[in-house]
């Protein structure tokens, strides 16, 4: 105990920035840890659409939805803040961080289990995975 008070009184500065680093890991696993929506990847998602029926919400625009998009997906407008009747959802749109600020969305919204795709549509086709066009 007596070297870590020394190290503090010789580095202010140093001890300052360790203890700010040490607040912001400890917040952001904290802030992980109660959020209402989970991610999942597309190997697991894959697994999950062939081994239950699960609901699938694209938030992309319609036009996107239209060029293609993950089986058995329905285009869902965030903007429209519709009421969800589901225990749980998947939820994907274009990439990673427009994937969970839906997810974020939806969950505020709705007592309703969300995931989103990580990665969005664009990890989805980066595996090479098959998107269904509707016309």
């Amino acid at each position: 105990m007596g070297n870590s008070m020394e190290f503090i009184s010789n580095h202010p500065v140093l001890s300052v920035a360790l203890f700010i680093f040490i607040y912001l890991i400890i917040s952001y696993e904290v802030k992980n840890f109660t959020k209402k929506y989970k991610s999942i990847n597309c190997n697991d998602l894959v697994q999950k659409i062939n081994e239950e029926s699960i609901i699938i919400l694209d938030t992309r625009e319609r036009a996107d939805f239209k060029k293609g998009h993950i089986s058995h997906a329905t285009n869902y407008e965030i903007s429209q803040n519709k009421k969800l009747e589901y225990t749980e959802v998947v939820v994907y749109d274009k990439d990673e961080m427009a994937s969970a600020n839906s997810a974020e969305k939806i969950s505020k919204n709705n007592n309703t289990k969300v995931i989103y795709l990580e990665g969005g549509i664009q990890s989805w086709i980066e595996n090479n995975l098959p998107l269904v066009e509707k016309a």
